[in-house]
């Protein structure tokens, strides 16, 4: 588990499609880190639709993130992404 503090400075389309297991959603959005000379800034992808409603982060809001850093692979190139799991807005 990975934790960040920042605000959200960008928020991407939410993205939808079927597989096999169903019908998906996901949503990139984008936290950077407040009041440091040299911020870090952290690319999350919410997958689901029911996260992206319950988490309804908006450009501009302060949040803490607790999230999990995994990857997926596909024909030998693997994908990262920082799944959240838990937003709170300050």
């Amino acid at each position: 588990m990975s934790q960040c503090i920042g605000k959200v400075i960008a928020i991407g389309e939410t993205r939808t499609g079927e597989s096999q297991r169903g019908k998906w959603a996901s949503q990139q959005w984008v936290v950077e880190e407040q009041s440091q000379q040299y911020p870090e800034v952290w690319v999350l992808e919410t997958f689901g639709q029911d996260n992206i409603e319950k988490f309804d982060v908006h450009v501009g809001d302060v949040v803490s993130v607790k999230y999990t850093a995994r990857s997926t692979e596909k024909n030998g190139i693997y994908y990262p992404s920082n799944r959240p799991w838990e937003v709170v807005k300050q």
